[in-house]
């Protein structure tokens, strides 16, 4: 089991550090927003990969083989949603340029909001994480041919449940330390300084993840 566990978490922790849809999101919503919002962002992401892990521990990638339509499916909503994302990063940059506060638009329900209001925009963030991680398959991808290369085929489920659970502890001290870092006074004065390029980068990069996705489609 050990064997199995440090090669899972070797192969995930490098996985981390690549810049991909869910980090850009994350430092984005934490150094724009507030914490709360990285933080339910963050959430939202782990749970995402909760699932991911579990879908390709256990096998369950086989009704993706078997169902090719599910796999067509998912990376059109994937593509549609990044390109949904990228909207909001090139709206916010055109309303920071028009003198409206991009932040309020983008985030009516600060920490002061009625509790109905302040709830709302909690589950807000967090499923906009959970969707940025769940509509990308290449978390499905990556998690499928990591499974393969660390995951024994006769695995008990004693090691399958520890290594969902170790990659999922993994995924949410990282994200959670993310949250916290970039949502500092330093970080977001440094983001108001550099927001109109920072926006700008983010809504082109993930405009190119969800284009990329949408036009592997025509293969």
């Amino acid at each position: 089991m050990a064997s199995t566990l440090i090669t899972l978490a070797l192969l995930y922790l490098a996985a981390l550090i690549i810049p991909g849809p869910n980090l850009l999101l994350l430092t984005h919503t934490a150094a724009s927003s507030s914490r709360r919002a990285a933080l339910g962002v963050a959430l939202g992401i782990t749970t995402g990969t909760f699932i991911w892990v579990a879908v390709a521990v256990f096998g369950v990638q086989q009704i993706f083989a078997a169902v090719p339509t599910l796999q067509f499916a998912l990376k059109v909503v994937g593509g549609a949603y990044l390109l949904y994302l990228a909207f909001g990063m090139f709206r916010m940059l055109w309303l920071s340029r028009v003198g409206v506060n991009a932040n309020v638009v983008a985030d009516p329900a600060p920490d002061s909001a009625e509790p109905s209001t302040l709830q709302e925009a909690r589950f807000t963030h967090y499923r906009r994480g959970l969707l940025t991680n769940l509509t990308n398959p290449k978390s499905l991808a990556f998690w499928t041919s990591v499974a393969v290369v660390s995951i024994d085929p006769n695995a008990t489920i004693a090691t399958r449940i520890a290594a969902v659970m170790m990659v999922g502890m993994m995924g949410f001290a990282w994200h959670i330390a993310l949250a916290y870092v970039f949502s500092t006074a330093p970080a977001q004065r440094a983001y108001m300084r550099a927001k109109p390029v920072l926006l700008l980068v983010t809504g082109t990069v993930m405009t190119l993840f969800g284009g990329r996705m949408l036009l592997s489609l025509r293969g």
